[in-house]
């Protein structure tokens, strides 16, 4: 059953603030992530506690900008300048949008347009702009989301409850949710940052996957960020060959693969460790990540 809540707002109507660098930095230390300042660019930590990155992720730095942030860092990355490419150690596989100015859905492959009209039968989708419905219904989500695909660690109540209090501490996070017969489904969430909209978060319950609430969530989020002035990318993460199914969907939906020249570090034992044991996250750390080879005519 819904809840009358006044903090739903449909999806066609939904609103946020895009910001800055500097503004998304701001707004992650109140968020209470690790954010430092290194050669007037803002880096966050972020996975593994000494690990950083540029808070925002697809900001060119120059090569005199990518150098590690700390002393106590033991890896980093940042994405290059086209002018710093020479300066490049590998590449960042950023999965993006090939056309987020005239995306439709006839961007989608057929199979994905008749899933997306399923969802859209069955699938209410809305913008969030309030905790309420996250803190009733939301942790069984995220907790049957993550142990089905095993992507992180389910979190505990407690920090489920303040992280999703964050949300709402300011207006830059838009936070898309489906409601289905009045039940919370799935939801996911994203941010813009200079003229880029991050998709960061998505989790949908098992029961509800049926409905493609996945395909009707993801394109939404699309519209959404169409319609905002000034945002000319959407990115959907990093590509991850290991996850297959992933890959599809998001190829499914109109996105590529597009590798960015990067600059990265990394201590030896640990760059020794990792490439022993998650060797696919070595690879995305590293840039070597292949993107798929392009389609060939028949």
């Amino acid at each position: 059953m819904l809840l009358s809540l006044p903090q739903l707002r449909d999806a066609e109507e939904a609103r946020f603030t895009c910001l800055t660098e500097r503004e998304f930095a701001n707004r992650r230390r109140e968020e209470g992530a690790l954010v430092i300042t290194h050669r007037g660019r803002s880096w966050e930590q972020t996975g593994a506690p000494g690990y950083f990155q540029p808070v925002h992720l697809l900001a060119r730095l120059t090569a005199h900008e990518a150098t590690s942030p700390s002393a106590l860092c033991w890896g980093f990355r940042a994405a290059l300048t086209p002018e710093a490419a020479d300066a490049a150690t590998g590449t960042l596989p950023v999965v993006r949008l090939r056309d987020l100015e005239g995306y439709d859905a006839s961007h989608l492959s057929s199979n994905r347009r008749s899933k997306l009209r399923k969802c859209q039968r069955a699938v209410r989708i809305v913008q969030l702009t309030g905790p309420a419905l996250l803190l009733e219904q939301g942790y069984g989500v995220v907790r049957d989301a993550l142990t089905r695909t095993r992507h992180k660690r389910p979190p505990t109540q407690e920090a489920y409850f303040r992280d999703v209090r964050k949300y709402f501490i300011n207006d830059h996070w838009c936070v898309l949710a489906g409601l289905i017969d009045g039940k919370l489904g799935g939801y996911l969430d994203g941010y813009v940052v200079d003229g880029v909209a991050y998709g960061s978060s998505a989790y949908y319950a098992t029961w509800a996957l049926p409905t493609n609430i996945s395909t009707g969530l993801s394109f939404e989020f699309a519209q959404v960020c169409r319609r905002l002035q000034g945002v000319r990318t959407l990115v959907g993460g990093l590509h991850a060959p290991e996850a297959s199914q992933l890959g599809q969907f998001k190829d499914d939906l109109g996105f590529i693969v597009e590798p960015v020249p990067m600059h990265w570090g990394m201590n030896p034992l640990a760059r020794a460790l990792i490439r022993w044991r998650r060797p696919h996250a070595y690879d995305r750390l590293t840039g070597r990540t292949q993107a798929p080879a392009p389609a060939t005519a028949t």
